[in-house]
């Protein structure tokens, strides 16, 4: 069927997909503890009760070849990858297939031109500016905690229904983002935040700043409610947060939209964007500051290694973009302000 197909948008993504995310978020969904806690729970308890059943079993006089346990083990590890690739599929995966956001959107969207990068660079600087000046109690230093909402992953997911119905899109069920601890393991990875279909909900890393978590939060809960596109991610989890009358959760989508947009101007003029860079705020300087300090605590080996992975991965899933599709939101966010569809 390929992308872009009006089958799989019909059929799955607005009718079977929908289904199942109602199924699950009003049963295991409401479960308290994140589901892939019970999940490893279980394989813990799994793999110490057959531990013990080994340690304590007769051993038989004759046993199994080498061969034999390399082609039985192979089965195994067969079957769980194609029941794994199975329930990806038939949970979410298809959703790759479906009509894409800029179509759908009707987005004029192009890569955009030195100027227009500029443009959008000096604009994101004053709103910056402007909403982080509007938080409570906000200083020159970074943001912590306290800021956040507490009831956050409600508060977006409220923002998020309201940009997906607005863009035409099903909102089905109460999709669900947790925190997950211990944090720094995805970080190293390489990840802020993840989608696993086989649970059904999504995971951001515990160990985010709090100017960066109420945009990953809207990022793979846009993934939750079947969007499986990155750049469409970043850029509809931008609208939500843009829509928030918390102005922390506004700030948020901001500056993860300078990061990208910083990105590129300094690409295509490095001085002016350093120099734009410098007369930010110094509260917004503190918080581009801490994150990068915390990524840092996390750099080795396995980042590069995930980096690796995970752009194949979507090149398999027909994103030829691979990792660059992340960055089609600049584009995405110039295209919806030039439509006179956003905030000026």
């Amino acid at each position: 069927m390929g992308k872009d197909s009006g089958i799989v948008e019909r059929v799955y993504s607005r009718g079977i997909f929908v289904g199942l995310r109602w199924l699950w978020d009003f049963t295991l969904g409401r479960s308290p503890v994140p589901l892939l806690y019970l999940f490893l729970a279980a394989a813990v308890l799994r793999g110490a009760w057959m531990a013990v059943r080994f340690i304590s079993r007769k051993r038989p006089r004759t046993s199994a070849s080498a061969w034999a346990k390399i082609k039985t083990g192979s089965l195994i590890a067969a079957s769980w990858a194609g029941m794994l690739t199975f329930f990806f599929y038939a949970l979410w995966g298809f959703n790759y297939d479906r009509i894409g956001v800029e179509k759908q959107l009707r987005l004029e969207a192009a890569p955009l031109d030195l100027e227009g990068i500029r443009s959008e660079a000096v604009w994101t600087a004053r709103m910056l500016a402007e909403t982080r000046g509007m938080i409570p109690g906000a200083t020159r230093e970074a943001l912590g905690p306290a800021v956040l909402h507490p009831g956050l992953e409600a508060a977006v997911r409220s923002c998020l229904s309201g940009v997906l119905a607005t863009a035409g899109y099903p909102v089905p069920g109460r999709a669900r983002v947790r925190t997950l601890w211990p944090g720094g393991l995805m970080m190293r990875l390489s990840g802020t935040g993840v989608y696993l279909p086989w649970f059904g909900e999504g995971y951001v890393a515990g160990n985010l700043m709090p100017s960066e978590k109420p945009f990953v939060v809207a990022h793979e809960m846009v993934h939750a409610f079947g969007l499986t596109d990155e750049g469409g991610a970043n850029f509809l989890g931008y609208l939500a947060c843009e829509s928030s009358g918390d102005p922390v959760i506004r700030y948020s989508g901001l500056l993860s939209y300078w990061s990208y947009v910083f990105a590129e101007f300094a690409r295509g003029s490095r001085d002016e964007a350093r120099e734009l860079a410098k007369s930010l705020p110094g509260g917004v300087k503190a918080d581009i500051r801490a994150a990068q300090e915390n990524w840092d605590r996390y750099r080795g080996p396995l980042r590069a290694a995930a980096r690796v992975f995970y752009e194949g991965y979507l090149k398999t899933q027909g994103v030829r973009e691979g990792m660059k599709s992340y960055d089609r939101f600049v584009s995405f966010v110039a295209a919806w302000r030039r439509q006179g569809r956003g905030e000026e």
